[in-house]
This record gives C-alpha cells, sequence and structure tokens, in this order.
C-alpha cells in the first residue's frame, strides 16, 4: 500500500509540472545542431519559428547536476544517484566545427542482494569530447568519444569504461529526414563495436521523431516564447545500464554490470544558449545485476524520478 501510494505521489508530481516541461542530450545522434542570428535587443518576436541556440558565445557551455531516486516494486534493490556536470565549447574556425568538452562525477548508491556486492558507492569520473564537423550543404561528421573511471575507488582492475561514437549525417531533400550512419562502443556491452543507424522526422517545428539505439523517442513542443526558451514533453524507450570495478570482501577485483529497459515520459524546458531544466518519470523493466558477466540477480521492476538543473 505504502509502495502504490509513493508511485501515485510521482506520477501527481510529474503531471503537476506539466507546463514546463529529459533535457538537452550532450548529443543530438541525428545531428541537428541549428544556429540564429543574434537578437537584436528590444526587438524579440514572441511567435517566431526561429529555432534557439544550442551553444554560448562563451567558454563555458553547460554547468548542470542532476539526481535520480528509483522505486523498486518488490524491494529487491535500492538505487539513487547524483550527478555534477561542466561543459565548455570551443569553436576552430567558426560555428559550424565545434570542439565540446564536458567533465562529469557521478556517484551511484546501489544494494542488490549479491554475495559478491557488498559496497553500496560507486562513482563514475568521465571526460566527454564532441566534434563536429560541417562535410557539406547537406552532410555533417559526429564523433564523440567518453573514457572515464568507473569503480569503488578500491579496485584496481575493471574500472576503465569507454564510449565512442563517429556519425555521418544526411539531410535528405525530402520529408524533412536526417539520416545518420556509422559505429558505436557502448560501455555497458560487451560485444564492442557496433553499426549504428539512425533515423530523425520532423514533419513539423512542434514534433521530432527519433528512431536510433539504445534509445528511440517521441517529442512534442508545447510552447515556445519566440527565441527565448521552449517547453518541451518527450515519450522514450530504451536500453539503459553501467558497468564497474570493484573490490570484494575477499580482496578480489571483479566487474559488476547493471542492466535495464526503460520506457519514459520527460518535461523539459530549453533557454537560447542551452541549459534550463527537466523533470523525468520512467518505468524500468527487465532489470539484471551481473557480476563478472556471469553470476545473473534478476531484480523487480520499478519507477525511477530524476531531475536536473542546467545553466
Amino acid at each position: 500500500m505504502l509502495r502504490k501510494s509513493a508511485i501515485a505521489a510521482l506520477v501527481v508530481f510529474a503531471l503537476r509540472c506539466a507546463p514546463s516541461a529529459h533535457a538537452q542530450p550532450d548529443l543530438n545522434v541525428n545531428g541537428s545542431i541549428e544556429n540564429t542570428s543574434q537578437i537584436p535587443a528590444g526587438l524579440i518576436q514572441p511567435n517566431s519559428e526561429e529555432p534557439l541556440r544550442r551553444y554560448k558565445k562563451q567558454a563555458l557551455q553547460r554547468a548542470a547536476v542532476s539526481s535520480g531516486y528509483l522505486i523498486d516494486l518488490n524491494d529487491t534493490s535500492r538505487h539513487q544517484w547524483l550527478t555534477a556536470e561542466i561543459g565548455t565549447g570551443i569553436p576552430l574556425g567558426n560555428f559550424e566545427n565545434i570542439l565540446a568538452t564536458t567533465v562529469s562525477f557521478r556517484n551511484d548508491s546501489l544494494a542488490v542482494p549479491a554475495e559478491q556486492f557488498d559496497r553500496s558507492d560507486l562513482y563514475e569520473l568521465s571526460v566527454s569530447l564532441f566534434f563536429k564537423k560541417e562535410l557539406s550543404e547537406r552532410n555533417n561528421l559526429l564523433i564523440n568519444v567518453r573514457p572515464g573511471y568507473l569503480g569503488d575507488f578500491g579496485a584496481t582492475s575493471n574500472t576503465f569504461g569507454m564510449f565512442g561514437m563517429a556519425l555521418i549525417t544526411t539531410k535528405l531533400e525530402f520529408y524533412d529526414i536526417t539520416f545518420s550512419y556509422g559505429i558505436v562502443h557502448l560501455n555497458q556491452l560487451k560485444i564492442g563495436i557496433l553499426p549504428a543507424l539512425g533515423l530523425r522526422w520532423q514533419p513539423e517545428p512542434e514534433i521530432n521523431v527519433d528512431l536510433r539505439f539504445p534509445e528511440s523517442r517521441i517529442s512534442w513542443r508545447l510552447d515556445k516564447n519566440g527565441q527565448l526558451s521552449e517547453h518541451w514533453l518527450h515519450a522514450s524507450i530504451g536500453f539503459e545500464g553501467n558497468r564497474w570495478g570493484i573490490r570484494t570482501p575477499t580482496g578480489n577485483d571483479e566487474e559488476i554490470r547493471l542492466k535495464h529497459w526503460a520506457a519514459a515520459l520527460t518535461l523539459d524546458k530549453r533557454v537560447d544558449g542551452g541549459g534550463g531544466w527537466w523533470i523525468h518519470l520512467s518505468h524500468h523493466f527487465g532489470r539484471r545485476f551481473l557480476v563478472d558477466n556471469e553470476t545473473t540477480v534478476r531484480l523487480s521492476n520499478g519507477f525511477q524520478l530524476a531531475a536536473e538543473l542546467a545553466y
């Protein structure tokens, strides 16, 4: 009864925030980075369809803090997390060729019923490098690499993780479609390098459809305050997870993994130049906890409430 009440409270909280809609992702896989002209003072057009700028014209691009808490429906686990990020952007000659860097620190507090796992605090310290180069009027090159430390500050092995992606995006001449193709390496999978395909369709300025792996979503713009801000609602489904190296009570180093699928609704406010805030309600299912990619503990489904505030 208590869990049902808690879930109902989360749903009500998210719906009450509906007038202000998962935040701008670090990278749009289909590479739509729009540029707009500067807005002269006193000439803001409330109904202007000009897109918001994705970047500020300064070195500091982003400062953000986010947090999330998972309610496990059968009390098979406890999980909450906190993340802080600082991002910079450097135009390489012009705003069509940008090198963006993001330093991120995340703390996960995780408890599961596994004998090999007795620590509740896990850490991730990573640096993301993102480069975009315009190849032609319709083609862009996108490269994103994120190496990082993932562990409990006790283990000395299995603590290096890497996300990597290289994509070519092509804007087709019909139906406002952008097609992307390339390769991707996901840190939470053992497979290594995978082919990457994506499709972004924008039939109207108020609607975006992004089909890609590991997450696909549909976005609706709720309102637009000229070239100052926008509110969006996102519905998404995808595969999520992470891995860490830990030191067990016996003194051995082992690797643990947490995997699940997630279906989510996100209310998102974006402001000109980047930043804003979001609140995110997701249902996690197919949850698994693995030790050295062999021993598996199946966890019950749950709901996660998360939020972010960003400059």
